[in-house]
């Protein structure tokens, strides 16, 4: 139980840094020029996938609406990256920039979300990373799919933050 307690107190930072603070730099990240992402998403899914020390992948994500949490990302077109707690009333702005490394017509088939700001860099520094935090991500017409790894913060052989954002 105290494991759980744990790893929802990190699922809950990783939400609310995702948008707390401002970034400290002083340039104008441009995304790449894909503009499938512009827009408000809303967060529908999170959680995590872990494998247990004897093997056992385990997946435990679950629909946030029902759990009383309400995330919502807007992107803009000139970096910034708005996200509204729509329950704690609460607001916050960072960058953002993505990397496609492979995409199409319908959306990014394999990049990086890459958000830019004080407590990200802090965040990304706890889960092993260095520089900005940055996400694996995929997205389709009307979703977005990012996914960390976050093994770092465990006891698990492999844990991986996943979360699911709905076209708004």
């Amino acid at each position: 139980m105290k494991t759980l307690f744990s790893y929802t107190i990190l699922l809950g930072t990783f939400i609310l840094n995702s948008g707390a603070g401002c970034s400290d730099k002083k340039e104008e990240p441009k995304p790449d020029s894909f503009p499938g992402i512009i827009g408000k998403w809303k967060l529908t899914k999170t959680g995590y996938y872990f494998t247990k020390t004897n093997g056992t992948k385990v997946n435990d994500t679950f629909e946030t609406e029902p759990r009383g949490i309400n995330i919502a990302y807007e992107f803009f077109d000139d970096g910034r990256l708005v996200v509204k707690d729509l329950v704690e009333n609460k607001t916050g702005e960072i960058r953002w920039r993505v990397n496609i490394r492979k995409g199409d017509d319908k959306g990014i088939l394999d990049g990086e979300l890459i958000q830019i700001g004080k407590e990200q860099k802090e965040l990304a520094q706890e889960i092993g990373q260095s520089g900005d935090l940055t996400m694996q991500m995929a997205t389709t017409e009307t979703q977005i799919f990012l996914v960390v790894d976050v093994t770092k913060t465990s006891a698990y052989q492999e844990m991986t933050l996943v979360q699911q954002f709905k076209k708004i």
